[in-house]
């Protein structure tokens, strides 16, 4: 990707090396006469070698998932945000709320010195195979997770989990119901 100016830097770097090392010999006075037999040519930049990897920087390891969910409590300052059908980007009105979620939480942590674990569930409604609203629940939990992270939440501290359409909030089988049902909630633990 960066070979090009690696090159020409190892390039230039050789050729300034080669002219310095000549301006430091003593001029020898030559005649007409002995002119030199070969052309002085300077030797050929090293062979462009290949920039090792970056070390990874270090990562803090997601904390296992939860073994089971007990201990951990509704919020009523932590907002669910919903979705679209078979969607999992957090929209407009999701990012506020979201925004909103990831402040209290900050709070809690720097201003309060709690230590939260931070359950964010993945919830579908009824439509689809159970493996696809599994995936799309699990799709919309680490979209959720991955926002909080952004806001700067430790990524240890949150735990994901689907649930599909296991859990729904509404039963009737009406749009506006169904759309109540495709949610993340959140959920907290107090360490």
């Amino acid at each position: 990707m960066t070979r090009g100016p690696i090159s020409a830097a190892l390039v230039a770097a050789a050729l300034l090396q080669a002219l310095a090392g000549c301006a430091q010999q003593s001029p020898k006075a030559t005649t007409a006469s002995e002119a030199p037999k070969q052309p002085v040519v300077p030797p050929p930049p090293p062979a462009a070698q290949e920039k090792p990897p970056a070390p990874k920087p270090p990562s803090v390891a997601p904390a296992p998932p939860p073994r089971n969910l007990e201990g951990f409590v509704d919020e009523p300052a932590l907002k669910d945000v919903f979705f679209e059908r078979d969607r999992a980007d957090i929209l407009r009105e999701g990012t506020s709320i979201m925004v909103s979620n990831a402040r209290w939480l900050l709070a809690r942590w720097l201003v309060d010195n709690r230590d939260y674990l931070v359950l964010i569930e993945g919830h579908t409604d009824s439509r689809g195979t159970r493996e696809d609203r599994h995936d799309i629940a699990e799709l919309r939990a680490k979209a959720a997770a991955s926002f909080l992270a952004t806001m700067g939440l430790p990524d240890a501290r949150l735990w994901t989990v689907s649930h599909g359409s296991d859990r729904p909030v509404c039963t009737d089988r009406s749009e506006a119901c169904a759309a109540r049902n495709r949610r993340v909630h959140f959920r907290v633990k107090i360490q």
